[in-house]
């Protein structure tokens, strides 16, 4: 491989370990929908001077 090539594959491998771990961080910080607690509070919020039905 000439010096061209050998520089785009290690551009290549970095750039794709970043994406590969921006995509991690995100997967560990966000909840799935169907594993939230589905609680009234949560969808409908309670102020101070409402009553619960």
């Amino acid at each position: 491989m000439n010096r061209q090539k050998k520089i785009f594959f290690i551009g290549l491998l970095v750039f794709t370990l970043i994406i590969i771990a921006i995509t991690v961080d995100m997967a560990r910080r966000t909840t799935a929908p169907w594993n939230r607690k589905k609680t009234i509070d949560r969808v409908l919020p309670i102020t101070p001077d409402s009553t619960r039905k």
